[in-house]
């Protein structure tokens, strides 16, 4: 990961709930859900969890979520979040969107929520993202539309002013992922 998007999100950790409201809601948990309904026996990964908002919104109806996040002041954040919410389900380890810290198909259920808009090397995420997920299992993205707002760049430390559905589609493909659908949500 850059180290400027590193020390972004390391000193905006206490802040980032109410900064992260201001460009999405629960909305996006609703709509995971509904392209990737859980049960309780079932394992999630949230990538990029950061202080744990879509952890903390799957973690009651899976048996267990391990949230990975590359900012040690994120990864407080959300224990914070998760000991304030009680949810006892839900672990957290430092890793790289790159290199995740898990085993092969570890999950039944991989998120990312706005998250690949700041991985260096989008493809190899998506290809780690599936590494781990289970065969029949699902990757989910939410993430931003290509936009022209350059000024996310350095207000937002955003990498890439986020995508079109033909690259979302390539990396897909290229990670072996099928079934892909899509669907507009978010603030406007």
């Amino acid at each position: 990961m850059d180290s400027t998007v590193l020390e972004y999100f390391q000193r905006v950790a206490t802040q980032w709930d109410t900064l992260r409201s201001n460009y999405y809601d629960e909305t996006v948990i609703v709509k995971t859900l509904d392209h990737a309904p859980l049960s309780k026996s079932q394992t999630v990964v949230d990538v990029g969890t950061g202080t744990g908002f879509m952890a903390a919104g799957l973690a009651p109806l899976a048996r267990r979520v391990i949230g990975v996040d590359f900012s040690d002041a994120m990864l407080a954040v959300a224990r914070e979040n998760m000991a304030r919410f009680e949810l006892s389900n839900v672990e957290f380890r430092r890793g790289d969107l790159g290199r995740l810290p898990l085993d092969d198909a570890t999950a039944d259920v991989v998120v990312a929520n706005m998250a690949l808009h700041h991985a260096p090397d989008p493809a190899r995420a998506l290809r780690e993202m599936a590494r781990v997920c289970r065969p029949g299992g699902r990757v989910v993205i939410t993430d931003a539309l290509r936009h022209p707002f350059e000024w996310f760049k350095t207000e937002l430390a955003d990498v890439w002013l986020g995508f079109t559905h033909e690259e979302i589609e390539n990396w897909f493909g290229g990670a072996g992922l099928s079934s892909r659908r899509y669907e507009l949500i978010g603030k406007r």
